[in-house]
Order: C-alpha cells, then structure tokens, then sequence
C-alpha cells in the first residue's frame, strides 16, 4: 500500500487488513479482535456469576447434603429397591451428590477465571453452561410442588431458581454480544 500522511494514527484500511501506526501501513494479525463497549462489562458479570454461583453452591451443599436429609428424600421418592436397606444407600447417595457438587464447581471456577481474562475459547464454553443453566429455570419447579423430593429447602431451591433465570438472561445477552459483534462482544478490527 502507498504511504498516505493524511492518515489518523491506528485507522485501518479500506480492506480491513493493515492498520496506520503513523509511519506505514502494518498489517493486522489474522483473527485480531477489538473490544466494543459490551466486552467486559459481559466478562464481568459473567464472573461475577459463576463466582457467585460457586459460594452458593458450596454453602448449600455443606448444610444440606447430609445423612438426614438423603435419607428423607430417598424415602420420600419410594426408589430405594425392595429388599434394600436405605441406610446402606445413603452414603452412596451423598457421594454421589457431593462429586457433582465439586465437578460443577470445578467448571463454575474455570468459567469464571476465563470470563474474567477474557479467554475468547472460554466464551463458547460459557455459552453452554449458561444454556444448559437456563434449564434448571424449568426443572426446579417440580421442586416447588413436591418440596420432599430435595435435599434442599424450598430458599434454596428458591435461590437456584434465581441463579437459573439469571443464566438465562446471560446466555441471552452472550447470545446477542456474539450476533451483533463477535465472542466476549469483540469486534473485527475496522468494522
């Protein structure tokens, strides 16, 4: 490309594929993106979210996943197989509940860290717990109707109710950022 002095510092060109830096024209490295004014507002919340979502999480679980409250449930729900001994189920079931517990906050920790760095891999994965969260915004009412089927309460069936809306109207905000611009709200240079 020619020199073109008349050129602003940082314009990109016509093709979108150089950029000035005041002396010549240099060219953009191939999947450049640039940050609108939605990028990190949205890593943030984002976050913030799962951050917040790990705490929660972690808090209910200590309180309320226990021998007591599996073996009510168990009971409540009539599965326990004839001739079985609940009691030699229950720490099969706590188990269980508590290896979910910690594969989800593994992933809510790690969704959370890329969020917040902005890994523009991270944002296809985040798309999906939010999906797959937004979910729960259905099934959790069946534990308002019959509240004995968790070994929760109904406040923190209430409380996860909430976190699902809120993934939600995230994934419906991550959704439209990608649409409109590109992941985490990024823009391809010049456009």
């Amino acid at each position: 490309m020619s020199q073109n002095p008349s050129a602003a510092v940082g314009q990109v060109s016509a093709d979108g594929q150089f950029r000035w830096d005041g002396q010549q024209w240099v060219p953009i490295p191939r999947g450049a993106r640039e940050p609108t004014p939605w990028t990190r507002p949205l890593q943030l919340a984002t976050a913030a979210f799962f951050a917040l979502q790990v705490i929660v999480t972690i808090v209910t679980s200590a309180l309320y996943i226990n021998h007591n409250t599996m073996l009510r449930v168990m009971q409540t729900q009539g599965n326990v197989p004839q001739g079985t001994d609940p009691e030699t189920l229950v720490p099969v079931a706590i188990f269980f509940a508590w290896a979910v517990v910690i594969v989800l906050v593994v992933l809510w920790l790690v969704a959370a860290l890329g969020s917040y760095l902005g890994w523009r891999w991270m944002f296809w994965v985040v798309l999906v717990l939010l999906g797959l969260g937004a979910i729960g915004a259905i099934t959790n009412l069946g534990y308002f109707v019959k509240p004995d089927s968790s070994p929760m309460p109904t406040w923190a069936v209430a409380i996860n109710e909430l976190f699902s809306i809120a993934s939600a109207a995230l994934f419906v905000w991550l959704l439209i950022a990608v649409i409109r611009y590109g992941p985490w709200a990024m823009k391809k240079p010049g456009t």
